[in-house]
């Protein structure tokens, strides 16, 4: 927090709970929390030990980059929006390739004190500060991207980053930055359903 600003100005109310982070000299360590009320372990999946093989998967017909080297914990997201269409429940003939209206797959990386409202709320583009692409929620189809912008934390003795894993609803979003980013206007069309942890 900065010494200028007001709890109001960091949505403070009496029922929020406050994370603290030990800032010591020289560096800093920071102790990561998230509310498991927000996680759904029935859905989580370890990539950490896979490779890829060289098949591309398709979701929402894109070009699904999985997070190879991370391991995946699922948001509680199923029927938490008026179908699970986006999510891609429908019985895949094979695991390559994309399901009738299902959303493309995408990664966003943030800092850590975002990371709780983030998984509750979904993205709140009135939050976002910098917008170098034009106002909205960015993205990436690449975990790596994202890794970049994601703070490291401190979790059991080790260094970690975490990178939100999203479905973004097809043709909702442009393409810039050679590719590399999604810019969505609309924060109704990008929804975060997985947290990618990696040990650094």
């Amino acid at each position: 927090m900065q010494d200028h600003q007001t709890l109001k100005h960091y949505e403070i109310t009496n029922d929020t709970t406050i994370y603290l982070t030990l800032r010591v000299r020289g560096g800093s360590v920071t102790i990561y929390i998230l509310d498991l009320d927000l996680l759904d372990p029935h859905f989580d999946y370890d990539f950490t030990n896979m490779k890829s093989s060289g098949e591309t998967y398709m979701r929402g017909n894109f070009k699904y980059n999985r997070p190879y080297g991370w391991r995946r914990i699922a948001l509680k997201v199923l029927n938490k929006f008026d179908d699970n269409g986006w999510l891609g429940v429908k019985k895949r003939v094979t695991n390559l390739e994309s399901v009738e209206g299902e959303w493309i797959v995408s990664y966003h990386g943030t800092a850590n004190f975002n990371a709780n409202s983030i998984a509750d709320d979904g993205y709140l583009l009135n939050k976002g500060k910098r917008f170098v692409f034009g106002r909205g929620i960015y993205s990436t189809p690449n975990i790596e991207v994202a890794a970049s912008y994601a703070e490291e934390f401190y979790y059991e003795g080790e260094t970690n980053k975490v990178v939100f894993q999203n479905r973004v609803k097809p043709i909702a979003f442009k393409i810039v930055s050679d590719g590399s980013i999604f810019v969505t206007d609309n924060d109704r069309d990008i929804r975060p359903y997985g947290l990618c942890i990696q040990k650094v």
